[in-house]
């Protein structure tokens, strides 16, 4: 396999594939080299080499660069077929093309000479992996931005100014170059929602009770999930409001400040959900021979405070042989995540 030198066929610029198939290519499954995907125009990014000249650079004559006098090409032109082709793109974008179009007349070395442009690059610049070839064209990328967009409508998001950077992350595909699909990002947007929604309604109320803030579902769904509009929204807050939310809707009132206290203490939201779930039914029935049992004893052995853990533990042993009731604290991974074991 070697590496190959590949003018433009103006001589004007430069650029190296590779005349054999590569095991890159091939898992792909790709038929042709690179060289030849190359010259036929098929890598996006690089198609202002279609037509090149391999190994021997094409001499450039001194009208090779014609200007808007002696080609009859014009900037104007030029900004209009760059709005036809490209009217998503900032005026900065299309200014390149035009003026790329005017010096070679041919959309293919245009588009290729602006996707090396700095103006480019920090609009579209996520589009171009580590190899220099696109993910995806332009025009696709703004096509699943906006099909993300729809997405989050559906559960009530309008505002997608702290989703932007995540948008061009996903169509980009990160580090492992592999974008996220619309389809996918539905499919986790539906499972993200479907754990969360139950929670929305609680954490609208103390939104408004604790800020006096009335938000809409949308915004609520977008703090749950992205830690950037937490951070705008109330500083961190609200994973503390999540707890809040998992005690009061099973019917347990206790001050803000004591869940943020457990927060930092390491208790989850997922903690939270199992240990006040069963709470009623454990604090009744320790009720039930004599014995005082509080939430606090139970947040406590949640969390695997040694006292309050040794506390439940008595009072589980006497339920154990006065009523014959297999009790434990249910645990995963070292983990209390709920009070009666299965």
């Amino acid at each position: 396999m070697a590496q190959v030198t590949v003018y433009t066929s103006d001589g004007r610029f430069s650029t190296t594939a590779n005349d054999e198939i590569s095991p890159a290519d091939e898992a792909r499954g790709e038929t042709r080299t690179e060289l030849e995907r190359l010259l036929a125009g098929d890598i996006p990014g690089r198609e202002g080499y279609a037509g090149g000249s391999v190994g021997v650079k094409p001499e450039v004559s001194q009208t090779s660069t014609p200007t808007s006098t002696d080609s009859g090409r014009s900037y104007t032109t030029g900004l209009d077929l760059a709005k036809s082709l490209y009217n998503f793109m900032p005026k900065e974008v299309l200014d390149v093309y035009a003026k790329a179009w005017v010096e070679s007349g041919n959309e293919d070395i245009a588009i290729g000479k602006t996707r090396q442009s700095k103006a480019w690059e920090k609009e579209f610049g996520f589009l171009r992996r580590k190899d220099g070839t696109l993910v995806m064209d332009e025009i696709t990328a703004m096509s699943t931005k906006t099909s993300y967009k729809e997405t989050l409508a559906e559960v009530g998001v309008t505002d997608f100014t702290d989703y932007e950077e995540d948008f061009n992350t996903m169509i980009g595909g990160g580090e492992l170059e592999d974008p996220v699909s619309a389809q996918e990002f539905q499919d986790r947007v539906d499972i993200v929602y479907a754990g969360v929604k139950n929670q929305i309604p609680e954490v609208e109320k103390l939104f408004r009770d604790r800020y006096g803030l009335d938000l809409d579902k949308g915004t609520i769904f977008s703090a749950l999930v992205n830690p950037k509009i937490q951070d705008k929204i109330l500083q961190g807050d609200i994973a503390t409001l999540q707890l809040q939310a998992q005690a009061s809707s099973r019917g347990f009132s206790t001050s803000f400040a004591r869940f943020e206290q457990l927060r930092k203490l390491g208790l989850t939201t997922e903690m939270a959900s199992g240990l006040y779930e069963s709470a009623s039914g454990i604090i009744s029935q320790a009720a039930g021979i004599g014995r005082e049992l509080d939430l606090q004893t139970l947040e406590g052995a949640a969390l695997g405070q040694q006292e309050e853990t040794r506390r439940l533990q008595r009072i589980q042993a006497e339920l154990a042989s006065t009523q014959g009731i297999q009790l434990g604290a249910a645990k995963k991974d070292k983990q209390i995540t709920g009070l009666i074991a299965d």
